[in-house]
């Protein structure tokens, strides 16, 4: 047997030491890869507040990029005498562009490798932290530091924007006071100051195209997250035109969009229609584009656009053996584009999206780490949300309650007091529809002894909102008087709150909201037509109308034909002298600027990936293949080597487990940094392997020494150079159902048995399950 392995204690104090006291002058530096396992070092990091760069890095990207296309081109030279370092920071530069700040981040360090020193490549690192402000603001001291005599001019004038922007400079101690503490009139005035600075490098350098795209990227991104005024969106455009006309090919184009959006959305719908196919591989352009449609209340337009930042995101996935919880917007893609079909009466398109979003593979965590935060970040969670706004949108409770009951897509996690409480809560404001109401009493009081038992304070509070909103919702649907009629029930739409203030007879109130809601969804179909039929019912004939006008009718043609107020809308249409079909027949839509062959972009649907091939020898030197598995699911663990206390710790936890594993058909394969010879020191010289050996690893353990395994994989963290921790469950026709890869390993078995179950119950419909657990 090899010797035991040093104390977590020991292992995290070494390398601890090794971090904290060297700031690095070069790329070999940053490499501190310096024990098997990263894990307990990385326990003790705050990866929002890294106290040193060489911690930053521990806690940034694992894996670098290759030379992307499709994302638009840049040229901002710097002074580097690596061809390959100014390559990965315009393509940093690009990404950044895009909004796509891991993926940024993952090109600038790779640019560091070919120039370890170079201030401009730490003030992009700075930028793709930009939503992560100490991260940010420890890269940009680390730019100030890193100035020296052959830093240019513009170079200079670049990175003393920055700094001024975080507050630092060169003399700043290596290890960052704490964040500062800033009022608001401090904040404006910071933001205020960067605007300052970026325009005097304008000023400074005006053929540079860079410092007029950043300069317009601020001016347009403070808008949206800080509030800050534009005072003249002609002059800003003005910029932007200047920008097209200077470099057509670069990819900054979608900030006029974003210019435009709130003010005069008509003139975001031009540079919609280049922005996307300025930078194809990045899913977000295509979501920016479609941004402008929907403003424009051109719905319809924007579904083409935003199923093409699905299918990139899609391919994202695939070709990266990435899971969907690893991409950085996928989640706000499949929203939009929910609620662009839902809003527009397309309700069983919308709710066949919602259901792919539910049976996504899922990022696993016990009920102790659970947060609303993270609940409300899942896919799943998002989806049965969504689903329950189109139904109540589209006043379709019936078909809700039937999903909450019989579907199980719908049901709440075990364990879980907040996905019950939700699922509670939908139900009861479908029965309120339906003016069932003694059946909410239960229901009611259910919710209320979750609210009492909720664990965190953030869901007890959660749970508390969904209480009252219920009153206030099943009040009004009773005729009464709500107690406190300022609570909004959550998740409500707004023109379902307009109904039910009708409902109740307060006629202004419903007027207001019903208008509200179309102030708040320009063009959409269903707040349309609650607006319509309000108002026609309050005797507010021209105002009804002037909604139902041809776009209007056109768009009812779209929509489902079984909704209830196509028929209730007869009034309206009679009204108007219109035939008793009073829908106009729907034309194809021309779209500028959608993709001309959309499956080049990827799948439309998610589907796994298929794994890489492997063939590895056991500790006897016999070889097991992934071809072996053929016709069966096998769970991968890769780990570091069996003397790696916290793998040691994680295969022990999967150990109780395994017979439930084996029962499922799930068996479990290790796949080890060891050579064959460290394996048999460990394990034996026979196939059988020592007794103790068999108690302990009681499942095939294989040689990986060279990591060629984890690095297909991707269990390898390509900067710090080294293997890390993945379980990875892959199914009976070959593709990776579910994967994790981190420094430290994934210690839920139990989590990852019911979710394997759920996954293969999905993803091999003949396959015998053993339980029917594919909503759990």
């Amino acid at each position: 047997m090899r010797s035991p392995a040093p104390s977590l204690f020991v292992c995290a104090a070494v390398l601890w030491l090794g971090l904290a006291f060297v700031d690095s002058a070069d790329a070999a530096g940053y490499r501190n890869f310096n024990l098997p396992c990263l894990a307990p070092l990385l326990e003790q990091v705050d990866s929002e507040a890294p106290a040193t760069i060489d911690v930053a890095f521990l806690r940034g990207p694992t894996r670098a990029p290759g030379v992307l296309e499709g994302i638009g081109t840049v040229d901002f030279p710097i002074t580097t005498a690596s061809a390959d370092a100014q390559a990965y920071f315009n393509q940093g530069v690009a990404l950044l562009h895009g909004l796509s700040y891991k993926e940024a981040e993952r090109s600038f360090r790779r640019a560091l490798e070919h120039d370890a020193d170079h201030p401009m490549i730490f003030w992009g690192l700075a930028m793709a932290n930009e939503q992560r402000p100490q991260r940010a603001r420890l890269f940009a001291q680390n730019a100030a530091r890193r100035v020296r005599n052959d830093t240019t001019k513009r170079e200079r004038l670049w990175i003393a924007a920055l700094a001024n922007f975080y507050n630092v400079d060169r003399d700043t101690f290596i290890k960052l006071p704490p964040p500062e503490e800033l009022t608001d009139d401090e904040v404006e005035a910071r933001h205020r100051r960067r605007i300052r600075d970026l325009e005097a490098l304008t000023l400074a350098f005006p053929e540079d195209v860079e410092a007029g795209a950043f300069l317009l990227r601020q001016l347009t991104l403070d808008e949206h997250r800080s509030g800050m005024a534009i005072t003249s969106h002609v002059a800003v455009d003005g910029l932007a035109e200047r920008l097209a006309a200077l470099a057509p090919e670069h990819p900054s184009r979608h900030y006029r969009i974003f210019l435009w959006l709130s003010e005069r959305p008509q003139f975001a719908l031009a540079p919609a229609a280049e922005s996307a196919a300025l930078a194809p591989a990045i899913a977000d352009s295509w979501r920016y584009a479609a941004q402008a449609w929907r403003a424009n209340g051109l719905h319809h337009h924007a579904v083409p656009l935003l199923e093409a930042a699905i299918r990139v995101d899609h391919r994202h996935l695939r070709d990266r053996l990435l899971m969907p919880g690893e991409t950085e917007n996928l989640l706000s893609n499949y929203t939009a584009l929910v609620d662009a079909l839902g809003s527009m009466g397309r309700v069983n398109e919308a709710l066949e999206w919602t259901r792919r979003m539910i049976e996504l593979p899922r990022t696993l965590y016990p009920a102790s780490e659970s947060s609303a935060a993270k609940d409300r970040a899942s896919f799943a969670a998002t989806g049965r949300r969504l689903a329950g706004e189109t139904l109540l949108r589209a006043e379709l409770p019936e078909r809700l309650l039937d999903e909450l009951e019989s579907s199980p897509l719908f049901q709440p996690r075990r364990n879980s007091p907040r996905d019950r409480a939700h699922w509670l809560y939908w139900k009861a404001l479908a029965l309120a529809m339906l003016e069932r109401f003694n059946e909410i009493d239960a229901l009611d009081k259910e919710l209320r002894a979750l609210s009492k038992n909720a664990g965190s304070a953030d869901s007890q509070k959660e749970i508390a909102g969904l209480i009252a909103g219920l009153d206030v919702f099943r009040s009004l649907w009773r005729v009464g008087v709500p107690d406190d009629a300022s609570i909004e029930p959550p998740f409500v739409p707004t023109s379902v709150m307009a109904r039910a203030w009708a409902k109740a007879g307060y006629r202004d109130e419903s007027l207001q909201r019903a208008a509200r809601a179309v102030a708040e969804r320009p063009g959409q179909l269903l707040p349309a037509a609650a607006y319509c039929e309000i108002h026609f019912a309050a005797g507010q004939i021209v105002p009804a109308m002037a909604v139902f006008d041809r776009r209007f009718r056109a768009n009812a043609s779209r929509a489902d034909s079984d909704l209830p107020f196509l028929s209730r809308l007869g009034p309206v249409a009679a009204q108007m002298q219109l035939p008793t079909r009073w829908t106009i027949p729907a034309t194809e839509l021309e779209v500028p600027g959608a993709p001309a062959d959309p499956e080049s972009l990827g799948l439309l649907s998610w589907s796994p990936a298929p794994a890489p091939a492997w063939s590895l020898p056991n500790h006897v030197g016999r070889k097991i293949s992934l071809d072996d598995f053929k016709g069966t699911p096998v769970l991968l663990n890769f780990f570091l080597g069996v003397g790696c206390v916290y793998c040691a710790e994680q295969l022990n936890k999967f150990r109780p487990h395994l017979p439930a594993f084996e029962k499922a058909g799930i068996p479990m394969i290790a796949i080890s940094t060891d050579s064959v010879e460290g394996l048999a020191q460990a394990l034996g010289d026979t196939e059988e392997k020592t007794p103790e050996a068999r108690v302990q690893f009681p499942y095939p353990i294989l040689a990986d020494p060279d990591l060629a395994t984890f690095k297909t994989f991707g269990a390898f963290d390509d900067f710090e150079n080294g293997g890390m921790h993945a379980t990875v469950l892959i199914g009976p026709d070959g593709g990776v159902l579910w994967k994790n890869v981190s420094h430290g390993p994934f210690n839920h078995p139990d989590l990852l048995l019911e979710e394997a179950r759920r996954l293969l119950a999905l993803h091999t419909p003949s396959r015998e399950a053993g339980e029917a657990v594919s909503g759990q």
